[in-house]
């Protein structure tokens, strides 16, 4: 069952994945689980998804799916595919929440972790040393925001890749190689006294016509506004952000003005929801790369040797909470 942000799925021999019949149920106190949906089946298949659509995480959701899925189908992978890593911004602060949410994470229970352009390395590297046992798999940035680039109706063909500080370089250049183009490095400038961030600064002589500008996240989107100032006339500007937080709704809307087309990911529910008030924005959805994870592992499940005991989905006990409520979060 879906809430928006916490998907139960399952992969099936249809080589889709479908709904599994779980659901977050919250007792009358607050605390929450999950559990299976009374009078309803689970469904059988090979891999065990669980996606998540938001920035922050509750681990303990995590942790009660999957020994739920374990306890029905035994040995079966455990997937959590999060696009967005947790707190992955907070990778050089001190504690870091990036390496907390990834130790977090690890003690879990799940098999595998899915996601897309992680903001550092920090974050997985984090999740490897806690457990080296999660198979990480990261879907393919360029091949995403080349498929996005080709949704668009308008074709647009751009004449270079624009990160907008050394820190996006390698992510832009991964695009850019895709497309085909050069990739053009922007310069942060700050005020010496406060630290504060003053203005864009580009030491290339760009051609008019249009460019395409690579990050991972967008927050309120200020600094994607202060770039459009470093760039000539003549020059216009798209902007792919993975990750569309866009935060602070009115100044973000007034942020991307200045761009003609905003390319992100499903990654987040504010994206989503910011393309439904939007039409410059342009949201591709992960599923397709998603599935193709999902698809290899369901191989590899099946190559795999029988296992001692088989799935099993027993009777479910009654519910001792059948007079009350259940609320999902």
């Amino acid at each position: 069952m879906s809430d928006g942000r916490y998907q139960f799925r399952v992969y099936t021999s249809d080589d889709a994945p479908v709904d599994q019949a779980f659901e977050v149920f919250s007792y009358p106190m607050g605390d929450i689980t999950v559990r299976r949906i009374p009078d309803t089946e689970p469904v059988s298949g090979s891999v065990h998804v669980l996606q998540v659509h938001r920035s922050a995480v509750d681990w303990t959701l995590v942790a009660q799916w999957a020994a739920l899925v374990e306890d029905l189908f035994p040995g079966q992978p455990r997937v959590l595919a999060l696009p967005y890593l947790p707190s992955a911004r907070g990778d050089k602060d001190v504690p870091s929440p990036a390496v907390v949410n990834a130790t977090l994470a690890a003690g879990t229970g799940i098999t595998d972790i899915v996601t897309v352009d992680p903001h550092s390395p920090v974050w997985l590297a984090a999740m490897r040393a806690a457990n080296p046992a999660i198979r990480q798999h990261v879907l393919p940035l360029a091949d995403i925001v080349a498929a996005a680039l080709r949704r668009d109706g308008d074709r647009v063909a751009h004449l270079g890749v624009i990160s907008p500080d050394k820190g996006a370089v390698t992510r832009a250049a991964e695009v850019a190689s895709l497309l085909g183009v050069p990739v053009y490095v922007a310069s942060k400038n700050r005020d010496p006294k406060t630290g504060r961030l003053t203005h864009y600064s580009l030491e290339a002589d760009l051609a008019p016509g249009n460019y395409l500008v690579v990050d991972d996240i967008c927050d309120g989107g200020g600094t994607f506004a202060l770039l459009t100032g470093a760039v000539p006339d003549g020059v216009v500007l798209d902007l792919w952000v993975t990750h569309g937080g866009f935060t602070k709704p009115n100044f973000s809307a007034d942020a991307r003005a200045p761009y003609r087309r905003i390319y992100t990911t499903d990654s987040l529910t504010t994206a989503v929801a910011a393309a439904q008030e939007d039409s410059q924005i342009q949201v591709r959805a992960l599923q397709p790369w998603i599935t193709d994870i999902l698809a290899s592992l369901g191989a590899e499940q099946a190559a795999a040797p029988a296992t001692a005991g088989e799935n099993r989905c027993p009777p479910q006990p009654a519910d001792p909470h059948t007079d009350l409520e259940g609320i999902p979060t």
